[in-house]
């Protein structure tokens, strides 16, 4: 297992956290049905660091709550799109965390591990949908002002806009998070780093 990073600033428990936190702590630390693992909506870390601002973490609730009140896309597109912009970006917290719940999903462990190893590039490992997905996620992490009309005509034969919107909000708001862990010092909780270790990618 990696070394752990250090928060950067103070993870408040719940009973240091504003009352009103206390059901997205419980959900936040809650364990799945079925699953070792801690839900997969909110994060344990991240819920405790952005406990700092109770009204942000709410509205940010209230976004994912929108995306599983009506899910539009495959959650193993979803969870593919999210891993390779975590690679991009290199958050390991994001990767620790969403490469257990893809694999649930339906991904498998040799496509898992060509993300790992950033070798997504292998067009036989994926459908026409995963491969779209593929490019335009690695599109978006590095330069979304240089998504071409190409890819995005090929994306609008296979997907709605709908689709297209919900995915690519969902990716760009991995990309924050991306950001708002690696920049605050955020470490992957117990559960998903053995979930991660169990998967046993190099």
């Amino acid at each position: 297992m990696s070394e752990p990073n250090v928060a950067r600033v103070r993870l408040p428990e719940k009973r240091e956290a504003d009352a009103s936190l206390g059901p997205l702590y419980d959900r936040a630390d809650a364990v799945s049905d079925g699953s070792t693992l801690p839900g997969p909506t909110l994060f344990g870390n991240q819920v405790r660091a952005l406990a700092h601002n109770p009204a942000l973490l709410k509205a940010l609730f209230s976004v994912y709550e929108a995306f599983a009140a009506q899910p539009s896309i495959d959650r193993k597109l979803t969870e593919l799109g999210i891993l390779v912009v975590s690679r991009v970006n290199a958050c390991r917290y994001c990767v620790q965390h969403h490469a257990p719940l893809a694999h649930g999903a339906g991904l498998t462990t040799a496509q898992l591990q060509a993300v790992q190893n950033d070798a997504w590039s292998d067009r036989t490992l994926w459908s026409e949908d995963e491969w779209l997905v593929v490019r335009y996620a690695e599109a978006l992490a590095a330069v979304p002002q240089r998504v071409d009309d190409q890819l995005f005509a090929a994306l609008k034969v296979r997907f709605s806009e709908r689709q297209i919107v919900d995915l690519t909000m969902r990716l760009a708001l991995c990309a924050a998070w991306n950001k708002f862990n690696d920049a605050l010092g955020l470490d992957t909780e117990t559960a998903f780093q053995h979930a991660f270790a169990e998967l046993g990618l190099a």
